[in-house]
């Protein structure tokens, strides 16, 4: 082996390109990583609570409609028998009082209309026919409540999507009827979507057999179309009441293929609204910040690069030098001092270098990271500011605005978890069932004004009377009142009635036509039973209790 010969080993160059590599790409790439793997997640989260939100929130403006309108037509059909109008008459009042309805009918027992009325409030020429067959009638009469049927097309009305609310009618106790009215959905719930495309969603709604009532014009879908699997998959996965529900990715929804995010919602109807929202539309807000990283990358390597190429360029110098005192020093010479007091500055253009570049690096993931804070800040203030808004759209849905106690809604889902709770742990549970005597007389002699006044009083000496904070009073409608006592047997139960009628008398609302020349009321008294099924018949026997006070001369608690 010659002197000059390279002797085989490692090179000190590739070792610190390696060193620099792993010491400045390798962590600056990681550290990238790390922030849009964060990013993403955030955008994930975001728009899996937008998605949830929308969801829930048209679910509950359609169900609300809906339900306004359907209480609308069981509030007519109650009170049918009793007002002294004829039906044309009262489709005509009720076509009136909402306007949203394009027709309604009545049926007698077999099914046959007897009386029908347009939007117009004209008459409907459909007397005398016989709809025994539709999905709406044989329901009613079926279950004998209120339904909402699934969407359809009239004849009479070309192909506008049409929406059956009907309720039955009653004589005596027994099915007399159906009072039917028909609402243009399609009106309604192209509102909604609209403001949902605006913001990037498109909008899909499905009845109870997974048909199209609705879909946005990018869906591939239109009215009355079965969606097959696709539908049966959504509702499998839509959240259910009390549930919070999950935001899923599939595709076949879209027109042009594009695979979409998906949140469905089961409504309390059994239909289902699906948000949905393109994922190329989702993802385009994140790539400028994708750019900026990896541009903010591109610079970091070509600093690295030009740094390597420098440090070569210094490092051959160097070791040059080196080597040449180092050879002269091995010939028997002495190592040039000068020569190796340079050297540690050679290396300081490289050691600056790498300094001013970890500073700008830190600089500028300060200011992303000072961005991705400000975003998070304004996530956060959004999700606040819709969960508050939520919160008072739930609230405001089961209060009656007229009293302040719960309304329909509320009366019921109030019932069910009550009596579901004294099932599952033995507790008491009673109600009353109240009734303001000669109501309709202190209207008809007062006005609906004063009328409204006085159902505020009354609901005010009721509660007055009520011992305990969990103690629930409803008005499911009219002057008709209900009270829920958690815990509370029937004997305290009738005691807590009494102290109702006292406080109801002690009121003192001047009642002219009442024989007793002030506001009473007639109380019926129930209690669970271990044999109910359902809380309904804790409140059939409460109804029941109550006509026995009616009965026996009102103004009195009976059970």
């Amino acid at each position: 082996m010659t002197p000059d010969a390279p002797i085989a080993g490692w090179s000190l160059r590739r070792e610190l390109t390696r060193m620099l590599v792993l010491t400045a790409l390798l962590p600056a790439l990681l550290f990238g990583m790390a922030l849009l793997w964060s990013q993403w997640q955030r955008d994930q989260d975001d728009l899996k609570l937008r998605l949830g939100s929308n969801a829930q929130l048209s679910a509950n403006a359609i169900d609300d409609f809906l339900q306004g309108q359907l209480s609308g037509v069981e509030l007519m059909a109650d009170g049918s028998m009793r007002s002294g109008r004829t039906l044309d008459e009262e489709l005509g009042k009720l076509l009136r009082a909402y306007p949203a309805m394009l027709r309604a009918l009545a049926t007698d027992r077999e099914g046959n209309i007897v009386a029908a009325r347009s939007k117009n409030g004209r008459p409907a020429a459909l007397a005398g026919e016989r709809v025994a067959d539709r999905e709406w009638f044989l329901a009613v009469r079926a279950g004998g409540r209120p339904h909402v049927s699934d969407a359809y097309r009239a004849r009479l009305y070309g192909s506008e999507p049409l929406v059956a609310v009907s309720a039955p009618m009653r004589r005596d106790g027994a099915f007399d009827g159906v009072l039917q009215a028909s609402i243009p959905i399609e009106q309604y719930i192209r509102v909604r979507s609209d403001n949902l495309r605006r913001r990037g969603f498109e909008l899909l709604l499905l009845d109870r057999q997974d048909r199209v009532v609705h879909a946005s014009k990018a869906l591939r879908w239109q009215f009355l179309d079965a969606t097959g699997t696709v539908g049966a998959s959504i509702r499998r996965g839509a959240a259910r009441p009390g549930q919070p529900g999950q935001m899923r990715t599939r595709g076949g929804l879209l027109r042009n293929g594009e695979d979409a995010y998906v949140h469905a919602v089961v409504m309390r109807t059994g239909w289902v609204v699906a948000i949905i929202a393109p994922e190329q539309r989702m993802l385009a807000p994140a790539l400028p910040r994708v750019g900026l990283l990896f541009g903010l990358l591109a610079v970091t390597t070509l600093g690295v690069l030009f740094a390597l190429w420098r440090l070569r360029r210094l490092l051959a110098a160097s070791m040059g030098r080196l080597l040449a005192s180092l050879h002269g020093y091995a010939l028997g010479g002495s190592l040039d001092p000068a020569q190796l007091t340079r050297m540690p500055e050679e290396l300081q253009p490289l050691a600056g270098g790498i300094g001013d570049l970890a500073a700008r690096m830190n600089a500028a993931f300060g200011e992303l990271q000072q961005v991705l804070d400000q975003r998070e800040h304004i996530i956060e203030e959004r999700t606040e500011s819709l969960r508050l808004a939520v919160s008072d759209l739930d609230r405001l849905s089961r209060t009656d605005a007229l009293t302040g106690s719960l309304n329909y809604r509320g009366f019921q889902e109030a019932g069910e978890r009550l009596w579901k709770e004294a099932r599952a742990t033995g507790a008491e549970l009673s109600v009353l069932a109240l009734d303001i005597d000669h109501f309709k007389k202190y209207n008809d002699l007062y006005g609906h004004a004063e009328g409204d006044g006085a159902l505020r009083r009354f609901a005010g000496a009721v509660s007055s009377a009520l011992l305990h904070a969990d103690d629930l009073l409803a008005r499911p409608g009219g002057e008709e009142f209900v009270v829920f006592l958690p815990a509370s047997t029937q004997e305290q139960a009738m005691r807590v009635g009494q102290r109702v009628c006292e406080r109801v008398r002690s009121a003192d609302i001047v009642h002219a036509a009442s024989p007793e020349g002030r506001m009473t009321v007639s109380i019926g008294v129930a209690s669970v039973q271990p044999g109910d099924d359902d809380v309904e018949q804790m409140l059939r026997r409460a109804d029941a209790a109550l006509y026995r006070a009616k009965a026996a001369g009102r103004n009195r608690v009976s059970d």
